[in-house]
């Protein structure tokens, strides 16, 4: 015990922390604390973005697929009873004046069901088999600007198709808004579709 020296006076004050230090330290850690939840927060609307673009590619993945599926396995309308007209594969319906497109298309399947495609006049993309209720085959999520069909390219002349050598091609142009937040404007889908059993009779 004798032989420990007296605490000078700074020894005695260096324990401690100043307020302007702890003033300092919160400040640091609070600009930390705001960055990484800020990234968080980035990254969670990141990942909510990519599942909704996900989900919308995967409605429309199927919507195309299931729609091509039907039109490609259609069969001739011998008898008229679908078309109204003996001989046709195809006829366009719903003529949209102010555009000058079809809206819809109507085929006789091979398992002799009379199957349309169309917008109906709430705007919504629909199918009918058979002349029954009309069915709705896009979720709600997804609102359609236009849906266009178009039979050999000529929206004027071939728009229909009654064995005359020119084997059935089907154009189909869908622009549908995703409503996902920061999209902007609508997504367009193109696709065509020709008969599964090449060069019919």
């Amino acid at each position: 015990m004798k032989n420990q020296k007296p605490k000078t006076k700074n020894q005695k004050f260096s324990k401690g922390v100043t307020l302007v230090e702890l003033v300092v330290v919160l400040a640091i850690f609070m600009v930390v604390l705001g960055t990484a939840i800020s990234i968080f927060i980035s990254i969670i609307g990141h990942q909510r973005r990519i599942l909704a673009e996900q989900e919308f590619l995967n409605q429309m993945s199927y919507l195309m697929e299931y729609m091509s599926r039907s039109i490609r396995t259609s069969a001739k309308d011998t008898a008229g009873s679908c078309m109204g007209t003996p001989g046709y594969f195809y006829i366009l319906t719903n003529f949209d004046v102010s555009t000058g497109f079809y809206k819809g298309i109507k085929f006789l399947t091979d398992d002799s069901v009379c199957q349309e495609f169309f917008i109906g006049t709430d705007g919504k993309l629909k199918e009918s088999k058979n002349a029954g209720a009309p069915q709705i085959i896009l979720s709600d999520k997804y609102s359609v600007n236009h849906v266009r069909f178009i039979i050999n390219g000529d929206k004027n002349v071939a728009f229909t198709y009654s064995g005359s050598g020119i084997q059935p091609r089907i154009t189909m142009v869908f622009s549908i808004n995703s409503q996902i937040s920061g999209d902007q404007g609508a997504k367009i889908f193109q696709t065509s579709v020709s008969q599964r059993n090449l060069n019919v009779p």
